[in-house]
């Protein structure tokens, strides 16, 4: 348990940096770009993260699962590090077309100049060759998180001293960009400079994107619902829909990610108590269920009363639209986190992560469905709806094959 204190502290400094910082970027670039260039800018970075997804492809599971059992083998591991590079670079290419002409095509509600896909493509690289699975993989995660945070708060800086009017919107692609960048390039070096390079092959690259397949479609439907917002937003909605609807998000997302440093470092932990005993595995998993869902439960009524406040003082005039919204959409905070919970500490200890990757892209087609009927006639409320829905529909699946697959294995 001191290893998953440990584990849990250094990746909470690792959210803090992911979550808390962009949070107080949110009233400058608000402030500063105007509803409809931040707007524009969310729709952009939308794009970069969704398109990153396939490029993780969710090897922060798969991979780290295999630098835990390579450890101590040099070769192994040098091998493992190519294919795993070899990977993204192949996903990489693919992506890269597909985002170019979603850009260059102009299709959408929402427009942005064609020389943003310069900083969308160095977004997408930093973000997908991220190398924090071999870290999470040899439990050594002090440096990625210290790097990551002194990184974000540098780049922060730089927004609010370079960032001012809406003729500054390229600006915060190209400080995001680059702060990304040397956020994955340095520990990549160090990781290649530590193991070397293995033999460049094809069959290595396509092995390990055969084990990640279920991971990378739980993980990266997980990620693709984080984004997906501004972009649906901006293609059906147009820019000030955007503009509207994901301050709100953005607060409820970043409630919802503090819970995922305890749930990952808990992880391994369930793992061992599901091996050895199945009914102290589902009596913790239920405790820890009543605990979420209380909390939860309790800070959805409190961002409900100062939701005005919230949103004002985050955002400052002219996000009007976002207090009802938020007010909605915070009731997907106790659904999302429980959701997180059974994932994380049930069906994937268990070797259930078929069941988590095909909820989880339930979860997107429900929002991509609802969102098709609902965002073009009523904006932001549509997609809260989609969320607010998907996300109902998910926790009620979870529970159900829960105590189903629950009650089997106490009765062994």
């Amino acid at each position: 348990m001191s290893r998953v204190a440990t584990n849990t502290a250094w990746l909470m400094i690792a959210q803090i940096g992911g979550l808390v910082i962009p949070l107080i970027e949110l009233p400058v670039l608000a402030h500063a770009l105007g509803q409809q260039g931040y707007g524009q800018v969310l729709y952009a970075l939308g794009i970069a993260l969704t398109a990153s997804v396939f490029v993780e492809f969710g090897f922060n599971f798969s991979a780290a699962r295999s630098v835990v059992k390579a450890q101590g083998n040099q070769k192994q591991l040098a091998q493992l590090v190519t294919n795993v590079l070899l990977a993204k670079l192949l996903l990489s290419l693919v992506v890269g077309i597909i985002v170019a002409i979603l850009i260059f095509s102009g299709i959408g509600a929402t427009t942005i100049p064609n020389h943003w896909f310069i900083w969308i493509s160095l977004f997408i690289l930093a973000f997908g060759f991220t190398p924090l699975w071999y870290y999470i993989g040899l439990e050594r995660l002090i440096l990625p998180a210290l790097l990551d945070i002194g990184l974000r708060s540098i780049g922060l800086l730089a927004t609010i001293v370079l960032v001012s009017t809406p003729a500054h919107a390229q600006r915060v692609l190209a400080i995001q960009a680059t702060v990304g960048i040397i956020n994955t390039l340095l520990p990549t070096l160090l990781i290649v400079r530590t193991t070397g390079f293995g033999r460049m092959s094809f069959s290595g690259a396509t092995t390990v994107l055969r084990e990640s397949w279920e991971l990378f479609l739980y993980k990266g439907a997980q990620s693709i619902m984080g984004s997906i917002a501004s972009t649906l937003l901006g293609l059906l909605g147009g820019a000030r829909a955007v503009g509207a609807f994901v301050p709100a998000e953005k607060l409820v997302k970043a409630a919802s990610g503090f819970a995922g440093p305890v749930l990952n470092a808990a992880f391994p932990h369930l793992v061992r108590l599901q091996h050895n005993s199945a009914r102290d595995a589902k009596k913790m998993v239920v405790l820890i269920l009543i605990g979420l869902f209380i909390a939860t439960t309790l800070f959805a009524l409190v961002t409900l009363w100062l939701a005005p406040w919230i949103v004002n003082m985050v955002f400052g005039p002219g996000y009007e639209d976002a207090i009802e919204l938020l007010r909605i959409l915070v009731w997907v905070v106790p659904l999302r986190i429980n959701n997180m919970a059974l994932a994380i500490l049930w069906f994937i200890p268990s070797g259930k992560e078929r069941i988590a990757s095909r909820a989880m892209m339930l979860n997107i087609a429900i929002i991509c469905l609802l969102s098709l009927l609902l965002v073009p006639v009523w904006g932001g409320l549509g997609m809260t709806i989609a969320f607010l829905s998907a996300e109902i529909v998910m926790f009620t699946l979870f529970l159900l094959l829960f105590c189903r697959k629950a009650t089997k294995a106490s009765d062994k």
